[in-house]
Order: structure tokens, then C-alpha cells, then sequence
């Protein structure tokens, strides 16, 4: 079973171009390396946010341990040397994880600098109560 063992981040970027109002931000988490350490996977990241249109960005860079049975990561690592991509039961938890913490992260980093956060909140809804119908 895939199982990560933290994330460490190792770079941090984060620059203002202009002050403006923030119309829209483009997240892009890359995969830049991956290769076997003992008994686990390292795969190194990098997560990006532009700030739209043209205000700024918000980078870091990092690594996670990925854990698994020896035969799935050389299974894992052989596909990555292939293709530079992951299977799915690798890749939405370890996209779900970066963003996490780099999310959670960059809302320090951008405070500091006068950009939005890199969190998206849900839009809330209000619902009418529903009625229980009589049997």
C-alpha cells in the first residue's frame, strides 16, 4: 500500500510584479525526480502558483518519501523512467499532499508579500431544509 513519510519543502519563491486585483491563479504541481533510497522512493516536486494577470508567483520546491513493497516501487520507479508519470493510486495522493502543504504554506509566505493565498475556498450554498414525506 502507498504510504508517504512527510514532505519536506526545500525552496521557497515568492515575488509581487505589480499591485493589482487578482482575477485568476494557475496551480501547477510538476514531478521533477524520482529514484530509490533504500527501501523507499524520493520524489522530488515543484508547486506553482501564477498570479493572473501578471502579478506575481509563488513557487516551492520539495521531496516526499514514497513507501511500498520493493516490488511496487521499481514497478513505480520503471514507469516514471518511462513516461515521467505516476499510476493514479501514486499520483492523486501524492497531488493531494503537495498541494496540501504547499497551500497551507503559501499562506505565509504571500501574507508577507501582499498576495492572495494559494487557497481556493468551496463556494457555500444555502439549501432549503428538505421535508420528510409520510408513509
Amino acid at each position: 500500500m502507498v504510504d508517504f513519510r512527510g514532505i519536506a519543502l526545500t525552496e521557497t519563491r515568492a515575488k509581487q510584479e505589480k499591485f493589482a486585483r487578482v482575477t485568476d491563479m494557475d496551480v501547477n504541481i510538476t514531478f521533477e525526480n524520482a529514484k530509490l533510497q533504500g527501501k523507499e522512493m524520493i520524489i522530488d516536486f515543484r508547486y506553482t502558483v501564477i498570479y493572473n494577470p501578471g502579478i506575481g508567483s509563488l513557487v516551492f520546491k520539495g521531496s516526499t518519501a514514497l513507501t511500498d513493497s520493493p516490488s511496487k516501487l521499481s514497478e513505480y520507479l520503471k514507469q516514471w523512467q518511462k513516461s515521467k508519470m505516476f499510476p493514479e493510486e501514486v499520483t492523486l495522493p501524492l497531488m493531494n499532499l503537495i498541494n496540501l502543504t504547499s497551500s497551507v504554506n503559501g499562506v505565509f509566505v504571500c501574507r508577507a508579500i501582499n498576495l492572495p493565498p494559494p487557497l481556493v475556498p468551496p463556494k457555500l450554498n444555502l439549501a432549503q431544509p428538505k421535508t420528510k414525506t409520510k408513509r
